[in-house]
């Protein structure tokens, strides 16, 4: 939405924020005192799209200066160092960690920290030499990301294979229980030793990280050099995605009266109208802000323009579902009707067809068409509680577990911009992850394009795409400053979807599922 000047001092005499969290909002509130009609060129329908809460830009702002989402290629510092950070060519473990952190520094997104710091394993991997010493070493700079990158849509990928450096990574993960950076494992059963998995499933337990990335499936689709950022969007390596605006499906839903209204007639109107004002987005950014003629990311090789595109988010297909079962006079939910299922394909069917029949404005990377996403949510309006994360089902109707893996699966292939699900076990568990990876294999094998866990009675959770701690969300919400401002989502996403009650998946859900 618009900002007008109230915003600015209701930002600057809040009373439960940081200096430097104070600092960035008070940048998006400029960003968005413009008019877009007038900036962009947003026509009035579009404009209304948004102001009924159909589309949402989850707060972007209109003047924009720099891509949502950035995935540097960091091997290029390795091979050249950086030029405009006066950094030569790393030559011991010291080099290359000081260098990252400098380099992460100057990386900017729309939550102005990196929200891609590189696949860690493959960048220290040829400096690990005594790994004693070298632990300590990578320890303290993944602490130090967390206390000075405290936003944990910051990620890094490790794997698939094994390595020195990605066991040396997973172990300071499950000391030091931090929800920076977030973290995910390409992960292949044909490439990634099992011995190794089952540590990063261990570490998924009692650290809510790494998630399992299906390797396979997304190297299949977009070859080797995409990345896992942010919650769980796969982009290009060497790029990213300028944009990301979503759906609202359960209010979309709301303003029909049948299936058949939303998927031949409203759905088709509002998501052409979506894609239209991304088309301005870009052509702002890439032909008036000045971004890519400027940046030393560009210039010296981290990024290039060609390697970006940008992202048509979904949330509510579960709210939608209900409500066109409930007008039909069904007493049944998404997750457990095969009608609710008919209706979601429907609807999924209409959208992937609509955004693929658009030819997107500087998206070569992508041959021309934008990535459906499967969008966590937010709580940026009344009407984010009316729309579940995603594609998932909601919480307190989910079936058990094998069940819930099988009506899940059929959807991932709508994202190849990102999806996931994620299930909370007990402590039984912590002692077995052997039974979290055959889960995981399970699930890829029903199409899974990406799966997370954590155990559900730890303070360190994973809400959806990204962690935080519940007992840094309660200081939150009793109007405490915090330093993660991802626990400002966190709390609002508990709010509206109550993700901190995520059904338990116990040994008996599991043997119910077989």
């Amino acid at each position: 939405m618009q900002s007008h000047l109230q915003d600015i001092l209701t930002m600057v005499t809040a009373n439960n924020l940081t200096c430097h969290q104070k600092l960035v909002l008070l940048a998006n509130i400029a960003e968005r005192l413009f008019d877009p009609r007038e900036l962009l060129g947003y026509t009035d329908e579009e404009w209304q799209a948004f102001q009924n809460q159909m589309i949402c830009d989850l707060n972007e702002g209109y003047a924009i200066y720099r891509p949502r989402y950035i995935l540097p290629d960091y091997q290029v510092f390795l091979e050249k160092g950086c030029e405009f950070l006066d950094l030569p060519v790393p030559r011991t473990l010291e080099d290359v960690l000081d260098g990252l952190l400098i380099i992460y520094s100057h990386i900017p997104s729309v939550t102005s920290y990196p929200v891609y710091i590189g696949r860690l394993d493959k960048l220290l991997e040829p400096f690990i030499h005594d790994e004693n010493r070298d632990y300590l070493k990578i320890k303290r700079f993944l602490n130090y990301i967390d206390k000075t990158i405290p936003d944990s849509f910051c990620h890094a990928n490790i794997g698939p294979e094994d390595s020195r450096a990605g066991r040396l990574i997973l172990k300071a993960v499950i000391e030091l229980q931090n929800p920076t950076p977030n973290l995910t494992i390409r992960y292949d059963p044909n490439k990634t030793d099992r011995q190794f998995a089952e540590l990063a499933a261990k570490a998924c337990l009692v650290a809510a990280k790494p998630s399992f990335a299906n390797d396979a499936y997304y190297a299949s689709e977009s070859g080797e050099n995409y990345a896992i950022a942010s919650c769980y969007n796969a982009l290009p390596e060497g790029g990213g995605a300028y944009t990301l605006t979503r759906l609202r499906l359960g209010t979309i839903a709301r303003r029909c009266s049948s299936v058949e209204e939303m998927q031949e007639e409203i759905l088709p109107y509002i998501a052409k109208l979506a894609l239209s004002t991304m088309d301005k987005r870009h052509r702002f950014l890439i032909e008036r802000s000045h971004f890519f003629d400027t940046d030393f990311l560009v210039k010296e090789g981290f990024i290039k323009r060609t390697n970006f595109t940008s992202m048509l988010g979904i949330v509510g297909l579960a709210d939608a579902v209900n409500h066109f079962l409930m007008r039909e006079g069904r007493n049944e939910t998404f997750g457990q009707s095969v009608r609710g299922d008919e209706i979601a394909t429907a609807l999924m069917d209409t959208l992937e067809k609509v955004v693929n029949s658009h030819s997107g404005v500087y998206v070569e990377r992508t041959d021309n068409r934008y990535l459906l996403h499967a969008q966590v949510g937010a709580s940026l309006d009344e009407e984010d509680k009316y729309n579940t994360p995603a594609h998932r089902i909601k919480i307190g109707e989910e079936p058990t577990l094998l069940a819930h893996l099988k009506q899940s699966a059929p959807y991932h292939r709508y994202f190849p911009a990102g999806t996931g699900d994620l299930f909370a076990f007990d402590q039984t568990y912590e002692e077995h992850p052997d039974a979290i990876i055959d889960i995981i294999n399970g699930a890829f094998s029903l199409g899974y394009r990406y799966i997370t866990t954590y155990l559900k009675n730890s303070d360190l959770i994973r809400v959806t795409g990204y962690l935080v701690k519940k007992s840094e969300v309660e200081k939150y919400r009793k109007g405490e400053v915090v330093l993660q401002d991802t626990t400002w989502f966190g709390a609002g996403t508990d709010d509206c979807a109550h993700v901190f009650d995520r059904q338990l998946r116990d040994e008996k859900d599991v043997t119910a599922g077989k």
